[in-house]
């Protein structure tokens, strides 16, 4: 069980990624063997600051040693030596290994009854790495307040809470901001000129472009806090917000498209799809906050993922075979042409939804996992690039003029089902 628990640990802290460098943690007989607190890439000019107070330890050994008790880094590049020595040795302690980089143990602390200790630590070595606080006792609790910085210093010799490759993303957001901005302009204007044909999918798109606006006007200010004074000020929190609406509006629009679609379906088949949809909907909506936990718990952000994937296969499947129906008899009726046409329509911006709430999340997941520490940034153009192409395509696709309406239900389905039924 201690060797699963140091191997679990190590692999979360290879893509755990925090949005705040300063951790303030306090713990109350706390059982675990290991504890990670945070992940940073260093510069040549970096600083570790840990501060511990109130300390105390508690077992039923006799046997307890304060140097069985302490704070180490962890590279990305020794994790696979480390869970090595792991499964070789019996009594490993992490603390021991010649790959962890030691910063203070309970020898350092100040003398009771008030333990503590107060210092600040050089990073020789610049690199990833990732800050866990161990203890070696199985059968000791620890209690304490934990407060940790990690900051690389600037030319000027001012603190950057940022890691490494970081402080590019708040130019990044702020141009993806006014390219969104600009967008949501363009769109809103264009559905005005063309009102008469605006409907409420077009009303719910230009309200999900303005909530990525507003979310890349908040990540901007977020990331520049974090280098300033470590923590967001609540701008995280906006950010998330962000999230959850335009969540909300991509399950809306999943809903809304489901009733244009309904007609032109059969009974069994629109059977299908409402399972389908109604599974949908509680990934749509938890998909967000696993994202903000995702760093650190990336198995949910794939269960969801994966759950969803299952939802929308099934949709295409039965989108796919009403088309096929569709086309056959579009041969002797025009009627079936047009709503043909539309169906296969609707079944590109379904995709377009998916791809854009599901997709390129976890293609920028992936991407962080695999290039170099101080390219990660790139993972997030490559996301919000994608973003904007996905927008823009689907906004040349299903603009007021291009006549994607939603029909009737009622005076449709009876007509729809004739044509399908031939």
């Amino acid at each position: 069980m201690a060797k699963l628990h140091y191997a679990l640990l190590l692999l979360i802290s290879l893509i755990s990624h925090s949005n705040a460098n300063i951790k303030t943690l306090s713990l109350t007989s706390d059982p675990r063997q290991i504890i990670f607190l945070r992940k940073f890439a260093f510069t040549h000019h970096s600083q570790v600051f840990i501060s511990t107070s109130d300390v105390s330890v508690t077992s039923s050994s006799i046997y307890t040693l304060d140097s069985r008790f302490g704070f180490f880094l962890l590279s990305k590049e020794a994790l696979r030596q480390v869970l090595l020595e792991d499964e070789q040795n019996a009594d490993f302690c992490v603390l021991d290994s010649f790959y962890a980089v030691p910063l203070f143990t309970f020898r350092d602390l100040s003398p009771p009854p008030h333990r503590f200790f107060n210092r600040s630590y050089p990073i020789n070595n610049p690199g990833e790495y990732s800050l866990f606080f161990s203890k070696c006792d199985l059968v000791a609790r620890v209690s304490m307040n934990i407060h940790v910085e990690l900051y690389n210093l600037d030319s000027n010799g001012s603190k950057n809470y940022l890691s490494i490759g970081q402080s590019r993303l708040i130019l990044l957001f702020f141009m993806f901001s006014l390219a969104f901005f600009f967008l949501s302009v363009l769109w809103a204007c264009y559905c005005y000129c063309n009102k008469e044909s605006t409907n409420r999918v077009h009303l719910l798109i230009t309200g999900l472009i303005t909530v990525k606006t507003l979310s890349l006007i908040c990540a901007g200010p977020d990331k520049y806090l974090v280098k300033l004074t470590g923590t967001p000020h609540g701008c995280d929190i906006m950010f998330q917000v962000a999230r959850v609406i335009s969540s909300l509006i991509i399950t809306a629009l999943i809903i809304i498209g489901f009733f244009f679609f309904k007609p032109f379906l059969q009974e069994k088949e629109a059977q299908v799809l409402i399972f389908s949809i109604a599974l949908q909907v509680l990934p749509n909506l938890a998909f967000p906050f696993a994202v903000t936990m995702g760093d650190a718990w990336p198995g949910v952000v794939r269960v969801l993922a994966f759950l969803s994937m299952i939802c929308t296969c099934t949709f295409l499947v039965t989108v796919g075979r009403s088309i096929w129906l569709l086309r056959k008899a579009a041969k002797t009726d025009e009627k079936a042409v047009m709503r043909l046409a539309k169906i296969e329509e609707f079944a590109l911006y379904y995709a377009s939804l998916i791809g854009y709430l599901y997709v390129t999340v976890m293609v920028a997941i992936d991407l962080r996992i695999v290039m170099a520490y101080e390219y990660n940034w790139v993972s997030n153009a490559v996301e919000e690039g994608v973003n904007l192409t996905i927008f823009v395509v689907t906004l040349c696709m299903f603009g007021p003029v291009n006549d994607f309406i939603l029909l009737d239900a009622e005076n449709e389905k009876e007509e729809t089902m004739a044509v399908a039924n031939d």
